[in-house]
């Protein structure tokens, strides 16, 4: 029976996202945290897997401040067991530090058939983790996967591209990022809730992975993030809809819309 490894991360919930206005900056950390939006699809894939072909889905996740209340949730749709790194020294981890953490723990929980992540977090949205844990691993990737099949020791993945579908079949272990068409995440049961209570959620100290200081200092340096404010013009069109829509099309043409 197959070992599912699915690599989720927490990031803010963009609709409690607040800035604050004298500097547009985002104030992350009065944000609620959750699970991001491609890793929930990443994880009902895993999740369909396991009902079909049985085995064990394990949830591997790494940041700082990682609230094991948001971890519960993988655990409420299906998932057997967690394991997270938890450490303020990864606040400002990029995709290459994150990718080194994460495939030391995947290797420290043990050896996976099949490797899932979204194919872009919701905050960063960069495209790297897959990639990058192809390369720490030295498992093969697909990327933007839509479909996955498994069959006797065979694992068979579709993706769309701009100008064409593509098919592979390979043997495990397979990395596989998912894009959002893969799966609809689906909501827990009451009793699928209480049942997550009772599955182990395990914390691994940093340390504990053995990583040389090297592979724990980012190569992206973030200067700043600023909100993009916008402000509406507020013109009001008076008179009947015919001169209302000349005063429309004078205003476009004037503000560079379009031309007449």
């Amino acid at each position: 029976m197959p070992v599912l490894h699915v690599f989720v991360k927490q990031v803010p919930d963009i609709s409690t996202l607040e800035y604050d206005p004298s500097t547009l900056a985002p104030r992350f950390e009065k944000a609620t945290p959750r699970l991001g939006e491609a890793d929930l699809v990443a994880f009902e894939a895993a999740i369909r897997i396991k009902e079909s072909w049985g085995g064990e889905v394990v949830v591997l996740s790494a940041g700082d401040g990682v609230n094991e209340l948001v971890l519960r949730e993988a655990l409420a749709m299906g998932a057997d067991r967690c394991f997270y790194v938890s450490d303020q020294r990864l606040a400002g981890a990029d995709s290459w530090v994150t990718a080194n953490v994460l495939s030391r723990l995947s290797r420290k929980v043990g050896k996976a058939d099949l490797l899932l992540c979204g194919e872009a977090s919701t905050d960063s949205g960069n495209h790297q983790l897959g990639p990058r844990l192809s390369e720490a691993l030295n498992i093969p990737c697909v990327t933007h996967v839509v479909g996955i099949e498994l069959s006797e020791g065979l694992v068979r993945v579709r993706r769309i591209l701009e100008d064409r579908t593509e098919t592979f079949e390979t043997g495990s272990p397979l990395i596989a990022t998912a894009s959002l068409e893969l799966a609809s995440p689906r909501l827990p049961s009451l009793l699928m809730i209480k049942a997550a209570s009772k599955k182990p959620i395990i914390k691994v100290n940093l340390a504990e992975l053995g990583l040389d200081e090297g592979l724990l200092e980012p190569l992206v340096e973030r200067l700043s993030v600023r909100v993009f404010k916008t402000a509406r013009r507020n013109i009001v069109l008076e008179g009947g809809p015919l001169e209302c829509a000349e005063k429309l099309v004078e205003s476009l043409v004037k503000e560079g819309v379009f031309k007449a």
